[in-house]
């Protein structure tokens, strides 16, 4: 029986992985039972599930604005929303708000980012926004089975005029 050079790389190869993943598990241990403990906690409490990652925040002047997702009252819906320096991702039932907080300097070139996506196949709307003080800086809806509906803010935009929405998308199914 003999083995070729490529049955040798392929073994080499999974090999490679099996050692990556063996790894990573290794030394994030205890961030990643840390993180997953804590979502435990903070979703039955809420009855929701969240997952939560911090980066280093700077010094500067901040705001809460709020990710906002709507639609047919009592859907479920997945979303991620978050700034230049953390994301979050939480299931949740319509109608739901979150904040998020921002630093206004233009030199930080922070933003806000939401996208909300749909867990069923019906033709209901999903309508994601980001709202400053109750006023709509951004939005974007779905009604394609799945669908998904994605903002970007950033404090340096121009504020929208005339009562328009900043531009509508809608965004495919994931």
């Amino acid at each position: 029986m003999r083995i070729s050079w490529r049955e040798i790389l392929g073994l080499l190869v999974g090999l490679a992985v099996c050692y990556v993943a063996v790894y990573y598990a290794l030394a994030y241990a205890p961030q990643i039972r840390e993180a997953a403990e804590q979502t435990r906690d903070e979703g039955s409490q809420r009855g929701e599930t969240e997952h939560r990652t911090d980066l280093a925040t700077s010094n500067g002047t901040t705001k809460k604005v709020t990710v906002r997702v709507t639609g047919a009252s009592g859907e479920q819906f997945g979303a991620n929303f978050g700034n230049l320096r953390s994301s979050r991702s939480v299931e949740g039932v319509i109608p739901a708000n979150y904040e998020v907080e921002v630093h206004t300097d233009p030199s930080s070139g922070d933003y806000v980012s939401a996208t909300a996506w749909k867990t069923t196949d019906d033709r209901k709307e999903l309508k994601v926004q980001i709202l400053d003080g109750g006023r709509v800086l951004k939005e974007s809806t779905t009604t394609k089975d799945y669908g998904a509906a994605g903002v970007r803010w950033s404090p340096s935009e121009q504020p929208p005029g005339s009562g328009t929405t900043g531009g509508e998308t809608t965004a495919p199914a994931p």
